[in-house]
């Protein structure tokens, strides 16, 4: 069974990949970061965004689609184009057919360390142990989206 892990933004969009073996185990096939122009409109960005996660998807055909879900933000503006990446995300698991998760950032933090508050180098080196990695995972947006797949698998 393969996880697609997003963590969602029209700027830079993350995504890992993972096989999950036996037992409650994983394998990190692939993460990276889609990055769109900030001078594109966007409905371009998101349309390019659209695109280069179907073709994810059709590289590795996965059986669920774990997104982050946006817990709260302060800055309006931003959490609109999240949301607008996110239904992206979703739109995309509808379309091939996938199932779907969501979980706040807070909650894999909490999976992940223990901690609900942990820092970005913590989630790093996180998921750099869970996955016996031997180095972290780059950029942040990648370990974020690596970190979700993580959390929905603990929680199987």
């Amino acid at each position: 069974m393969k996880l697609l892990g997003i963590d969602p933004g029209t700027a830079s969009t993350g995504y890992a990949i993972l096989e999950i073996l036996p037992p409650g185990s994983a394998k990190l096939l692939e993460t990276a970061v889609i990055s769109t122009p900030a001078d594109d409109d966007m409905h371009k960005r998101l349309k390019q965004l659209f695109r280069e996660l179907k073709a994810v998807c059709v590289k590795h055909s996965p059986d669920i689609m774990i997104v982050e879900k946006l817990f709260f933000n302060t800055n309006v503006k931003t959490a609109m184009t999240v949301g607008q990446a996110r239904g992206i995300a979703l739109l995309v698991a509808a379309e091939k057919n996938m199932l779907l998760a969501e979980y706040t950032a807070l909650q894999a933090k909490r999976v992940l360390t223990g901690y609900g508050r942990a820092s970005k180098q913590e989630m790093q080196e996180a998921v750099k142990k869970h996955l016996d990695l031997p180095k972290a995972v780059k950029p942040d947006d990648a370990n974020d989206a690596v970190a979700i797949a993580l959390c929905h698998l603990f929680k199987l």
